[in-house]
């Protein structure tokens, strides 16, 4: 009987992998293995120009991808690739580290180090990607077992310059042994502009995301506790992101999600930024804040739009609308018409049109002077109007919000005010 079970299993995996390998032969990867392959390269380069000191010396990134999380034993939270391992790799398992080798004057050599599944293992969570399906996805030259890592590092440091990423175990290893650079602020300069193929992926992310906003506004006239709305919010990004180009197709690797909590906030409580609880009742003549963004291929995209849960604004609930929806068009308009931009001056010219809407409507008194009436503005929406969107939602945090945007950058604009019982 043991031995018909092992046959078995033997052939459910063989199974497995002619299923695995049919399917990916007919399914288009989201960014080419090429593109995988360029990136590394650009980042050896970037670091080569930003530490004048490595040029004589072997150069190596160590990288490691998020690790499963547990919320008790055996239950894992929903898992998420740590976006600085995926743009290098398109990878999406967790507990590998990527380590890229650079030689003086040599092309830049990438190796992978990931986890080995045992059969009980694979039993219970199924086979990880063969090292074929490794390759395909994003060239590198080389993959071993997790295991072989600090070896190959042990006969690497010596007079090597180490680039790691948020990996303190490695670092408290390396530190003693090779001069040790950080990496995050060099790979952030290099995602805040998207290639074609991410500017693909940010457009489907937010269509993907528009819609299921306007199916769940449409169902939920009369919605009667906060967390309904983030169910059936959850549901209309999942329904629209299924037909997915992940590689290979399965759809926790692929298919649409939420790309982080959502705020559903009715009545006062969306004057809480990031009021996260979404389980209070709703009552009618309340408006509905949610804020949410839809994660697709790795990319996400971030929505927040105000409704009234009856249907219908009361006459104050519209004037407030209205003067930020204004402002909202107008901001995009002065986007249009400026060839230089700036995030930040993108709030200046925020604040100036919504101080000049909140004194039409008689939220503030005219008898105020210019930099009063920044003030208070300031005050109503003590949020910056921009920030740069890609694989996170608040993406490429270390790039200044100062300098010029260029082509291929993408931001949000999303202008707000936060007015409670005390104004």
């Amino acid at each position: 009987l043991c031995e018909m079970m092992r046959s078995l299993g033997r052939q459910v995996r063989q199974l497995r992998s002619h299923m695995s390998t049919t399917a990916t032969t007919t399914v288009k990867q989201a960014i080419d293995a090429t593109e995988f392959a360029q990136r590394r390269a650009n980042l050896v380069t970037k670091l080569r120009r930003a530490t004048p000191g490595s040029r004589a010396k072997p150069l190596a990134v160590v990288m490691r991808s998020a690790t499963r999380q547990f919320s008790a034993p055996d239950v894992p939270y929903p898992f998420r690739q740590c976006s600085y391992f995926r743009y290098f790799t398109g990878l999406t398992q967790p507990d590998a580290v990527l380590l890229i080798v650079a030689e003086r004057r040599s092309k830049p050599i990438s190796v992978l180090y990931i986890e080995e599944r045992s059969e009980k293992q694979e039993l219970w969570e199924g086979p990880v990607l063969s090292a074929s399906e490794i390759a395909d996805i994003c060239a590198v030259e080389e993959i071993k077992g997790r295991n072989q890592l600090m070896l190959d590092l042990q006969m690497l440091i010596c007079g090597a310059v180490i680039v790691s990423y948020d990996d303190t175990t490695l670092n408290a290893v390396l530190s003693g042994c090779a001069e040790v650079v950080p990496l995050r602020e060099h790979i952030d300069s290099l995602r805040w502009i998207k290639s074609p193929a991410e500017q693909t992926l940010m457009r489907e992310t937010c269509r993907i995301g528009a819609q299921a906003f306007n199916a769940m506004i449409s169902r939920c006239k009369g919605v009667a506790n906060e967390n309904e709305i983030v169910g059936r919010l959850e549901l209309e990004v999942r329904r629209r992101g299924a037909a997915c180009l992940s590689y290979p197709p399965v759809r926790r690797r692929g298919a649409a999600c939420l790309s982080y909590p959502p705020v559903v906030a009715a009545a006062n409580r969306a004057n809480t930024i990031h009021y996260l609880d979404a389980n209070q009742a709703i009552n009618d003549g309340d408006t509905v804040l949610v804020d949410a963004g839809c994660d697709y291929e790795g990319y996400t995209s971030d929505i927040t739009r105000v409704f009234p849960v009856s249907g219908y604004f009361s006459a104050p609930q519209r004037a407030l609308y209205d003067a930020l929806n204004d402002v909202q068009s107008r901001l995009l308009n002065y986007l249009k018409q400026t060839e230089l931009l700036r995030l930040n001056e993108v709030y200046t010219a925020m604040i100036e049109y919504l101080a000049k809407n909140l004194v039409e409507i008689g939220l503030f008194s005219d008898s105020l002077d210019k930099d009063e009436l920044v003030h208070e503005t300031d005050k109503i929406c003590p949020h910056h109007v921009s920030h740069y969107l890609g694989m996170d939602v608040h993406d490429t945090g270390s790039v200044s919000r100062k300098i010029p945007l260029q082509r291929g950058v993408v931001f949000t604009v999303e202008p707000g005010m936060f007015i409670v019982q005390t104004h």
